[in-house]
């Protein structure tokens, strides 16, 4: 890293911020989050007050090009996942395939399963009747071991009372794409998938999870997956940090 320029007009916070995301953007082909130094590791370096480096800092926060994770430091991250969910995009890809591409370590844990009534959304969105029941667990995604989504899935049981044994932890998680596991786990024939996108903030049980801050900007998704027959089977909402997540459409006019 370069030092700073003690007679430019520029203020020192600026500087350093500048400093900092040249050496960021110089990961573009790495996709890892990167640690930082500490805070005393910068002000050292640089010769600067602790208000300077922090203001930097935020304002590099701020602009998504750093997170910070309690507990473990503050990162660099050159680049949000890009997830594209068009069909042409998903099967030859999936977000699982575009992290493992840019060399980022990707991963799913289930943190929840429980057979129970629906909440209204969900009971909605699969035009259940008012007594049954639905399978609903909670996924939380990660990349390079980063938490950057939760996921909130419901199921109807009935589709689960049909498979032979019922269906493992494990099965309830996925592949190469978000949906595997409904072809390759619970055998069905998928027909379309409708996706809702909206900005959002964190709460608190998001926060936690994410390691982020409540109200901190995020991403909903939320996704009806219907079989080959039109009945719906999957009902899928998920947050996702706004710093660590984004979503690419492409579009053909030919």
């Amino acid at each position: 890293m370069t030092g700073l320029n003690r007679s430019s007009p520029l203020p020192y916070y600026h500087q350093l911020k500048s400093i900092i995301l040249e050496q960021i953007l110089k990961l573009e082909d790495t996709q890892q989050p990167v640690l930082l130094p500490t805070e005393r590791e910068l002000q050292e370096r640089y010769q600067v007050s602790r208000s300077v480096v922090r203001q930097a800092i935020d304002e590099l926060v701020q602009e998504g090009y750093v997170v910070r994770e309690q507990g473990r430091g503050t990162f660099a991250v050159p680049h949000k996942v890009r997830h594209n969910p068009q069909p042409d995009k998903v099967r030859s890809l999936g977000m699982s395939g575009y992290l493992k591409v840019h060399g980022m370590a990707s991963t799913t844990s289930l943190l929840s399963r429980s057979v129970e009534a629906p909440a209204a959304q969900a009971a909605i969105a699969l035009e259940l009747s008012p007594d049954m029941k639905v399978l609903r667990f909670e996924r939380l995604r990660l990349a390079a071991g980063v938490p950057i989504g939760l996921q909130v899935v419901n199921l109807p049981a009935d589709l689960i009372d049909t498979i032979e044994g019922g269906i493992s932890d494990e099965g309830l998680l996925y592949g190469e794409s978000s949906m595997d596991y409904l072809s390759q786990r619970l055998g069905l024939r998928l027909g379309t998938s409708a996706r809702t996108i909206e900005a959002t903030g964190l709460d608190e049980h998001h926060a936690e999870l994410l390691h982020g801050q409540p109200g901190q900007p995020a991403l909903r998704v939320r996704r009806v997956v219907r079989d080959a027959h039109g009945r719906p089977v999957e009902y899928f909402d998920a947050i996702y940090r706004g710093d660590m997540f984004e979503y690419s459409l492409e579009f053909d006019h030919t």
